[in-house]
Order: C-alpha cells, then sequence, then structure tokens
C-alpha cells in the first residue's frame, strides 16, 4: 500500500492534562497563521495589479495629450503657411504667371484647366512635398518670413490657378481690361508637427483685384 503523509499538526501520544489545551491552541495558531499569508499575499497581488492599471491608463493619457500638442503645432505650422502663401500672391503672382500642370515651383494648374484629360481630382495629393523635387515652396522662401520653429520640417504650400472670376452684380466687364477682373487661386498648405508622421493639410481660395 501506498504511503499518505498528511501535514497534521502533532499530537503528543498521552499529553499531560495541563498540557492537552497548549497543543490545540498551538494548531490553530498555525491555520491562522497560514491564512493571514495567503490573503496578504493576494492583497498584494490585487494592489500591484491595481497599479499596473493605473500606470498604463496614465501613459495612455499622457501619449493622447502629446499627440494631441502634435497636432495643433502642425495646424499652426499649416495656418502659418497659408498666410505666407496669400502674401507672396499679393507681392509676386497674377494670372500670367508660370502656372503648369507639373506643378513646377508650387504653381500648379488644376486638373480641371487642363487640355487633355480635365477632371475634377484635386492636385495636391500627387505632389511630391519634398523641398527637392521642386514641386511646392517653402515657408518664407518667397517672402523672407522667418522659419516655422518647434517642427521637424518646414511648411509647404502650391498655388493653382483657378478661373477667373465673373465681374460682381452691378459692374460690367471690359473686354480686354485685366485690371478690372477678381482673379481667384487655391491654396493648399502641408504642415508637420514635432514628429514628422503628425500630416495637417488645409485648404483655402484666396481672390486678387
Amino acid at each position: 500500500m501506498m504511503a499518505r503523509h498528511l501535514n497534521l499538526c502533532p499530537v503528543a501520544a498521552a499529553p499531560h492534562p495541563r498540557h492537552s489545551r497548549v497543543h490545540r491552541r498551538n494548531c490553530s495558531r498555525s491555520r491562522v497563521t497560514g491564512f493571514s499569508l495567503m490573503a496578504v499575499l493576494l492583497m498584494m497581488v490585487v494592489l500591484a495589479s491595481l497599479a499596473f492599471a493605473g500606470l498604463s491608463s496614465s501613459l495612455l493619457q499622457e501619449r493622447m495629450a502629446g499627440n494631441a500638442r502634435d497636432r495643433q503645432l502642425a495646424m499652426q505650422a499649416a495656418e502659418a503657411a497659408l498666410r505666407d502663401a496669400e502674401k507672396d500672391i499679393e507681392d509676386n503672382l497674377t494670372a500670367d504667371s508660370a502656372f503648369v500642370g507639373a506643378c513646377t515651383a508650387g504653381l500648379c494648374l488644376p486638373r480641371s484647366m487642363a487640355l487633355v484629360g480635365a477632371t475634377s481630382a484635386q492636385r495636391w495629393p500627387d505632389v511630391n512635398w519634398a523641398a527637392a523635387a521642386d514641386q511646392s515652396r517653402g515657408y518664407g522662401s518667397r517672402t523672407g518670413a522667418a522659419g516655422f520653429h518647434g517642427v521637424a520640417a518646414q511648411p509647404r504650400y502650391i498655388v493653382e490657378l483657378l478661373p477667373e472670376l465673373p465681374p460682381e452684380s452691378g459692374q460690367s466687364a471690359h473686354l480686354g481690361s485685366a485690371s478690372q477682373a477678381a482673379q481667384a487661386f487655391r491654396i493648399t498648405a502641408r504642415a508637420v508637427g514635432l514628429r514628422a508622421t503628425t500630416v495637417v493639410v488645409l485648404q483655402s481660395t484666396y481672390v486678387k483685384q
């Protein structure tokens, strides 16, 4: 037969009546001590789990706040690029500037004005925004504005020539007088935040008299 070992409190074979109560008390104290140790260990596990969950939540919130700040920075850079492009248009560009379908130097003809294969698709998704590609204009490159601080790369923009606007109601069009016509341009600005992966693209229409 297999021997079975049981962890029992030792009891003397013939304890003296005066000491039998002491043996029983020691046995009960051992059981209470073991139960208390298990309860403490369980409590420590629960507290450690709560602490880990709180730390994870704090890190997630901090990361979300960082992403929001970085996107806000990219938004500010893109808005600055729009204003810079408006000044560029006002000071340097007219309908006779070198607007081409290849967006050379950031001056683009919209696809809707193409002689062949005209379409309403936007031009900016196909633009190579790298400075070396010469398909966009860097912030301050035509206006002399100081560089935008705190971003991974300076914002850039393109300018599209839009069809000439008709005269306002109550005004007559003067044939051959370009000075009387208002010219519209579409600006698309692209900016990044502190991280190059945080990208914001903004677009506006600027009308030059």
